[in-house]
């Protein structure tokens, strides 16, 4: 048994913790985990990151950022333990570029604005791609990953595709594109299936890119959109007396409800 009072404090004592759990005598669930396997505890614990942060709860904020650290610690451990890297590789990686992609902070480079510290950001990190002799990528879409969530996706190749000039002047081009794909929806309503699904997904990817255009997080905002959403539902169920209740009840008087409990 280790005794947790002889364990440094800190992030040098969590390092040390997840090195004992790894450990052959560790726990049995600590020890099979791979960074396959992390995988969806490391999404999980990002998106709860993002409700904390939503809530404005701090004292939450701080326990789950503290989990998505872990997540980190435990990835390094696992590598440490295959050869691979260590937690020092990581901290020290980030921190060379960080202080490589400011020159404004940590140099003579002189950046006075959000969009000439991104401009410069993107000089920067061409430049590293190309001191790493990695081939140039074939399109500016390549590095947006499919792995994150479709929403975000949708805005982030939205990002990528405006660099090129592929993009309206204003949000008023962006709010007339959901409007023509909303009609294109409603033209599909009674027709085929297979191509209502497909003009439902240009609406969603018009509507994901307009908000780009008004500086909203799509993400972001369909989180916020739910948790309303699901307050308001609750309320709702609440006053019309339990879920049972309301099948009981017709759509007008549900429909009052809910405006009552919106208000």
């Amino acid at each position: 048994m280790t005794d947790p009072d002889a364990l440094p404090t800190g992030f040098p004592g969590l390092v040390k913790i997840l090195a004992r759990l790894r450990s052959p005598d560790g726990c049995p669930w600590d020890r099979e985990q791979t960074h396959a396997s992390l995988l969806k505890h490391l999404l999980e614990e990002s998106v709860e990151v993002v409700e904390a942060v939503q809530s404005g709860d701090n004292a939450n904020l701080a326990e789950e950022l503290g989990d998505v650290l872990l997540q980190v610690v435990f990835h390094s451990q696992i590598a440490a333990e295959a050869g691979t890297f260590t937690i020092d590789d990581v901290v020290r990686s980030i921190s060379e570029k960080m202080v490589r992609r400011h020159p404004h902070v940590f140099g003579s480079a002189v950046a006075e604005t959000p969009e000439d510290i991104h401009a410069q950001w993107e000089v920067i990190k061409a430049a590293e791609k190309a001191a790493s002799g990695k081939a140039r990528p074939a399109s500016v879409l390549d590095k947006v990953s499919r792995s994150l969530p479709a929403l975000m996706r949708a805005q982030e190749l939205q990002r990528r595709t405006a660099q090129t000039g592929f993009a309206w002047e204003d949000p008023f081009g962006a709010l007339a594109k959901v409007k023509e794909e909303v009609a294109e929806v409603e033209a599909e309503m009674r027709g085929d299936q297979v191509h209502l699904a497909e003009e439902y997904g240009d609406l969603l990817l018009a509507v994901a890119a307009l908000g780009r255009y008004l500086g909203l997080d799509a993400e972001q905002q369909l989180i916020h959109g739910n948790a309303k959403f699901e307050a308001r539902f609750r309320a709702l169920e609440a006053q019309a007396g339990g879920a049972e209740a309301m099948k009981a009840l017709g759509t007008e008087e549900l429909l009052r409800l809910w405006e009552t409990v919106k208000r």
